[in-house]
């Protein structure tokens, strides 16, 4: 049995319907002006610096060494400072509470301070923390730094576990 032809095959082309200008309509009028709210604008400061020429008095002596690389290491044991290749000094934990981690804080304050009246041009040091020691701590002994005129603190990350012998 035979169908018959479909009612579009009958249908004579349709004219093109209107199009839908609602969702660009949308676009001009809505988002990019809230995209254009949401924008943040770029403010540029500029510093005034003088670069010190070749006839100023501040210029650096050819034959003076720079000062030596301070080391502030933070372990779980204490402090270690190295001063340019050599181990300068160990700052053990608080004896009276030894187990519960109190850094003496004072002995690494008058060491770091006698350290900037030895080298007066220093002002970085670096810091080697353990991945153990509290945050509070690095904290703490940044600080001290500072405020002995070290401005510059660089952080240093070890790449290895270092391992040392108990003292018995």
């Amino acid at each position: 049995m035979a169908h018959p032809p479909s009612k579009s095959r009958n249908l004579k082309k349709k004219e093109p319907r209107s199009l839908n200008l609602i969702p660009i309509m949308n676009l001009f009028i809505v988002v990019i002006p809230m995209l254009m709210t949401v924008m943040v604008s770029v403010h540029l400061a500029m510093i005034q610096i003088t670069l010190p020429t070749v006839g100023d008095e501040a210029q650096v002596n050819e034959n003076e060494e720079p000062p030596p690389r301070i080391i502030l290491v933070l372990q779980t044991t204490g402090f270690e400072i190295v001063v340019g290749e050599d181990v300068e000094e160990e700052i053990g934990l608080l004896e009276a509470e030894e187990q519960f981690g109190n850094f003496d804080y004072e002995s690494l304050n008058n060491r770091m301070k006698s350290l900037k009246e030895q080298y007066e041009k220093q002002y970085t040091v670096d810091i080697l923390p353990d991945p153990s020691v509290k945050y509070d701590t690095l904290l703490k002994s940044i600080d001290i730094c500072k405020f002995n005129g070290f401005q510059n603190i660089k952080y240093l990350t070890s790449s290895r576990k270092i391992y040392r012998a108990s003292k018995k």
